[in-house]
């Protein structure tokens, strides 16, 4: 009798498809530079470009490690740019609900959870924040929220690449597809 076929196998053709969709779509303009670690198509990386203040005026880099498997199991969100931001703890690890094991649906896709943490980046939850302290300055005093914030900004994140660098790496990028 054969052995029959586990269904983690569809893993990583899914994550193939996944990862092609995020690779042509432009749905996604605040996530940027994406690319895959070589003979790994576990471990993907990114550059997010927030589009509210005061992360917009910075980039941080994501890394995102999926698990063998997905999509049974969620994906692990770092944010590897230090950031003043009551989801996110010193390090790099991201509260969404979306990824907690009991809240995790094997249909949900890669391009919904990056639009979760996009929205959180944009728009702080202090319900629903890694740092209590943080999540309460954040709603009682906001002015001194945003002015650490901001200095973190200043002081942390990643360069903002223009439009022409953007557009220099997807040719780079589109190339290197061909090649492959």
């Amino acid at each position: 009798m054969a052995k029959q076929e586990e269904p983690i196998m569809d893993g990583p053709k899914r994550m193939q498809k996944e990862l092609k969709l995020m690779m042509e779509d432009t749905k996604l303009p605040q996530l940027r530079c994406l690319e895959v670690e070589p003979n790994n198509i576990f471990k993907w990386y990114g550059l997010l470009l927030p589009v509210s203040p005061p992360y917009d005026k910075g980039a941080y880099k994501l890394e995102i490690d999926f698990p063998q498997q997905y999509p049974f199991k969620p994906p692990r969100l770092h944010i590897n740019t230090k950031i003043y931001h009551p989801n996110v703890n010193e390090r790099g690890q991201v509260c969404l609900p979306i990824l907690e094991t009991e809240h995790w649906l094997p249909t949900s896709r890669i391009e919904s959870v990056l639009n979760c943490l996009l929205a959180t980046i944009n728009d702080p939850q202090p319900d629903n924040a890694w740092s209590v302290d943080m999540a309460n300055e954040y709603r009682n005093d906001p002015k001194k929220f945003f002015k650490i914030a901001d200095a973190w900004v200043d002081r942390y994140s990643e360069h903002r690449p223009t439009d022409a660098e953007l557009k220099a790496f997807d040719r780079k990028r589109k190339k290197a597809m061909q090649k492959n």
